[in-house]
């Protein structure tokens, strides 16, 4: 009887020896915790937001951020997160930041576009918080950085005149260069918008034919593409057209749009004429 009592305390400590060590085993694990915040600090907190076809690549910001510590060397991933100055970044735009810390430069353009996807209006002053998250699993909180704060103007592009300047000719303004008028007549001359890439001019017209032409001379023009019209509504030019008429004598803005095909050729446009 005392062996058996004695076989059977010993079998269950053996058994509640190997239910502890299993205890044990389970519980010696990997616990991920969250990483302590990278820094971040960028080149300027007021770029220039300026924005022209020379800059649009050009870094208007770079932002540098420190790597985050997790406790050990996971492979993280960096998002530079912007929102509103004082937004929650509930809905933030964001640029990958790569996959490990460093510098991450934010062009002209990619800046300008960051402001006005926030919904801030172009040519007025406005701030913009960025910080940078870095992640490295769904079961881990990221790591966040400090907000830093960025205060500038955007301004929409600036794309440059590449098809010459442009003016009008014709009875309906001061008659066709040459005809009878000396071929040195001036050509009542528009006036382009970088921003908007248009020509325009506010001038008066007699009833008559016009067209308009580039650099004061014939070598390229444009004029009506169909014989039925509305100047409110955009006429089509083409450089093959015929003559735009005015039977409405009066004071006019003209506006010229122009179109390129991809090699940068001009191809024709469209001409609007509003009292």
């Amino acid at each position: 009887m005392k062996n058996w009592l004695t076989q059977g305390l010993g079998l269950c400590a053996l058994v509640l020896l190997g239910l502890t060590s299993a205890c044990n085993k389970e519980e010696t694990r990997a616990v991920l915790t969250p990483g302590a915040a990278p820094t971040l600090k960028a080149s300027t907190t007021t770029p220039d937001l300026a924005l022209t076809t020379a800059n649009k690549d050009a870094a208007a910001v770079t932002l540098t951020y420190s790597a985050a510590d997790f406790g050990y060397s996971p492979a993280a991933t960096y998002t530079l997160q912007f929102d509103k100055k004082g937004g929650n970044f509930a809905s933030p735009i964001t640029l990958p930041g790569g996959t490990v810390a460093g510098a991450t430069p934010v062009t002209t353009a990619q800046l300008v576009n960051i402001f006005s996807s926030l919904g801030y209006p172009f040519n007025s002053a406005s701030q913009v918080d960025v910080r940078v998250v870095a992640s490295v699993s769904a079961a881990v909180a990221p790591a966040i950085s400090p907000v830093v704060t960025l205060t500038g103007t955007p301004v929409p592009l600036c794309i440059a005149n590449t098809n010459g300047d442009w003016g009008i000719v014709g009875t309906a303004v001061d008659g066709w260069p040459g005809n009878p008028l000396p071929a040195t007549q001036p050509d009542r001359m528009l006036t382009y918008d970088c921003y908007t890439q248009t020509f325009t001019l506010r001038t008066t017209f007699t009833a008559g034919a016009f067209k308009l032409r580039a650099n004061k001379a014939w070598s390229t023009s444009l004029g009506a593409a169909t014989a039925t019209y509305s100047y409110p509504a955009g006429v089509a030019l083409s450089t093959s057209g015929g003559d735009l008429m005015i039977t409405t004598p009066g004071t006019y803005t003209v506006t010229l749009t122009l179109t390129n095909n991809a090699s940068g050729s001009l191809t024709g446009g469209t001409v609007t004429l509003k009292p």
